[in-house]
């Protein structure tokens, strides 16, 4: 039903305005709580209103002690030069922020005026106690490729070094190679919470390193220490954060917000002026074609706000607390406009988390369909795109990932390109970005934010249908990749597998009927109280009940012939394991949660002492999921669900369990005082 909005959007959106949009965004060094990410918002403010959509700049105060939910709304920054320089065995300039903003690691504090000589150490990573066994850092640059944090915590704070030389780069085969980016930068940043020992730093590229790091080898050979002059002219202070936030307003208190970040050091061109670019397209063309009647006014009003990134979005969803359940819908843009040959990336729409199920995901997924239908298959009716493009399950690292949280509850998908081979490095520049892909992804968030924002009951009838559709569909796909993937399992242990598969469908299909229905009813946000809507839901609803068993049986009869046709029959008796100590543990523990959305650690680990904080940070460095094992068991923890359930809940969602992992992890949060353990 969004087909003709998003034929009277095609005729007007641009990609070359878009185009416009990210070149001027991206001219500003952007650091969050800096003058010149607050050149950015006010520019994107003064534009919007320009083009005739009510926008303001929504600021907070940063001073390093307030608090958004659990973020901490860190200080103010600015710097006005900084320069490196080797002065011994040779001369030459090494790092010098008038020639690039990347070539100083983010939030350095100031030097003495008159700048720093120091000698330079090389340490193989820092990251380790191990790696300053015979090294004295006291006094000196270190060197490193490893973690700035982390090595500031140990050669900064606990050995006396003066600075931090960086000189790493990403590696992400295959789709980024060792040596690719040897002369480029990557963005590096301090994060000051209070009462940190103050540093400074500069980039080099790997190149430069690898030349650093000789002349330090030989300078050692020769007891001739290579020295080097630093200054760096820089504040840190009590100061504001803003957001720019643009509305086109609706009939009723309800809205849906479209998010995407205006950070990152200068340029910065895909990641995010061009979500930033492409979201103004959208809100212009939104504000347009209403006011010129071309569309009604919407139902809902359609908000859209240009944040620092992750910090802009607690700011603005905590001040509007009591809002949230009035926020419908939700998106956000991030890096949405590369050219996809230069950068290697794919557009993919990313879900919301399964603890948050929603009809987000089927209503973009649909409009993605009409956008890349592009060109016709040579000999038949059939479309393609001329992009690459996927659907992907939910994954966070930016700011969808606060909304879609269940404690917050606005189901929000992002809009994303990855992988992109310039991702937070010194190269991610204008060219680098197309305005035909930031077409596609402005009109895609126009087409959405519209949609959302207009629906009443008519489209929620439709709506709910094409959920519960694509929901048989996803349950349908599941089954099939549970029997491929066990009968595909090696010879020796494919009867254990069988088995195994039969008691995983037990507990697998009422989980995933379960998300299934949540999707469906979370439609009825949009047709409160219509009694032909909640008829469609509940036929809709038993109806796919019926699949699901459905769906269970047919896998099952299909395990059971395989195994007589492979001479397998009767499959061995799969026994459920006994819990172990920690699962029992887990059983006995149900967490609560002290502040809304997702918890960041860093400004809470003072709390911790130092056997503790280092227990966090190789908590997980192993895991498959890494971190973000913790992340997905927090959407799950509702103050009623054990730590067991929720271990359970999620390895159903991505097919990995660690108790272990989480009674350590749970039990650090507590300590910092971000959940409760009863």
């Amino acid at each position: 039903m969004f087909k003709e909005i998003l034929d009277k959007l095609k005729a007007e959106v641009s990609g070359d305005i878009a185009y416009n949009y990210v070149a001027e965004v991206s001219r500003h060094h952007r650091i969050q709580a800096s003058p010149g990410i607050r050149a950015a918002v006010n520019y994107a403010v003064e534009t919007m209103n320009g083009f005739g959509v009510k926008s303001e700049v929504d600021e907070y105060t940063a001073d390093g002690k307030g608090m958004s939910w659990g973020s901490l709304r860190f200080k103010e920054w600015s710097c006005d030069d900084a320069e490196l320089r080797l002065v011994h065995p040779e001369e030459r300039i090494l790092a010098r922020w008038s020639e690039t903003k990347f070539s100083l690691i983010q939030r350095s504090y100031p030097t003495p005026k008159k700048g720093v000589e120091a000698e330079v150490v090389v340490l193989e990573k820092g990251e380790e106690e191990t790696d300053y066994r015979k090294v004295d850092v006291k006094g000196k640059l270190v060197l490193t490729s490893g973690d700035v944090i982390r090595v500031h915590a140990l050669a900064v704070e606990k050995r006396g070094a003066l600075g931090i030389i960086y000189d790493g780069m990403f590696v992400r085969p295959p789709t980024l190679k060792e040596g690719e980016l040897d002369d480029d930068l990557k963005y590096t940043s301090f994060w000051w919470y209070g009462d940190e020992k103050p540093a400074f730093g500069f980039v080099l590229s790997p190149r430069e390193g690898r030349r650093l790091r000789k002349l330090v080898a030989e300078g050692e050979k020769k007891n001739d220490p290579v020295r080097v002059w630093a200054k760096v002219d820089s504040k840190l202070y009590k100061g504001s954060i803003e957001n720019a936030v643009a509305t086109i307003p609706g009939e009723t208190d309800e809205r849906v917000v479209v998010i995407a970040h205006i950070c990152h050091p200068q340029p910065s061109a895909n990641d995010n002026a061009s979500g930033c670019g492409a979201a103004m397209e959208a809100a212009r063309v939104l504000g347009k074609l209403i006011g010129d009647g071309k569309l009604p006014k919407p139902r809902r009003s359609i908000v859209f706000t240009l944040v620092p990134e992750m910090a802009g979005s607690y700011n603005y969803l905590a001040r509007n607390e009591d809002s949230l359940s009035k926020m419908v819908a939700a998106v956000n843009l991030d890096m949405v406009g590369e050219n996809q040959e230069l950068c290697g990336s794919i557009l993919t729409v990313t879900r919301t988390p399964e603890a948050l199920p929603s009809f987000v995901n089927t209503l973009m997924e649909g409009i993605l369909e009409e956008v890349k239908a592009e060109a016709d298959i040579l000999g038949s009716s059939a479309k393609f795109p001329l992009f690459r493009c996927a659907m992907a399950p939910y994954s966070g690292g930016s700011d969808h990932y606060i909304y879609s949280d269940p404690s917050v509850g606005v189901p929000c998908l992002m809009l994303l390109q990855w992988p992109d081979k310039f991702y937070h490095t010194m190269w991610d520049t204008l060219e680098k970005v197309d305005p035909e892909m930031l077409r596609r992804v402005a009109l895609m968030t126009a087409t959405y934010a519209y949609f959302a924002a207009s629906a009443g009951p008519t489209e929620a009838v439709w709506l709910v249908n094409e959920v519960a559709a694509r929901e048989r569909r996803d349950v349908a796909e599941y089954t099939r990749g549970v029997v491929y993937d066990t009968v595909n399992a090696p010879m020796g242990e494919r009867a254990a597998k069988l088995a195994e598969a039969l008691a995983h469908l037990k507990e697998a299909m009422p989980y995933r009927l379960g998300r299934s229905v949540e999707a469906i009813r979370s439609v009825s946000r949009l047709a409160r109280g219509n009694p032909t809507y909640a008829e469609a839901e509940e036929r809709l609803v038993s109806e796919l009940e019926s699949s699901v068993k459905s769906e269970r049986r047919q896998a099952e009869r299909a395990i059971q012939e395989f195994a007589e046709a492979s001479g397998l029959a009767p499959l061995p008796k799969h026994r459920k394991p006994r819990m172990r100590k920690a699962e029992r543990m887990a059983a006995e523990i149900v967490p609560k949660r002290v502040f809304r959305g997702p918890v960041s650690t860093r400004s809470w680990q003072n709390r911790l002492s130092e056997t503790d904080r280092e227990a966090l940070r190789t908590l997980g460095a192993e895991h498959p999921l890494g971190r973000s094992l913790g992340g997905l068991a927090l959407f799950w923890t509702d103050g009623e669900r054990s730590l067991r359930e929720i271990s359970r809940l999620v390895w159903l969602e991505k097919g990995v369990e660690d108790v272990e992992y989480l009674l350590e992890y749970y039990g650090l949060l507590e300590k910092m005082g971000l959940v409760a353990l009863v």
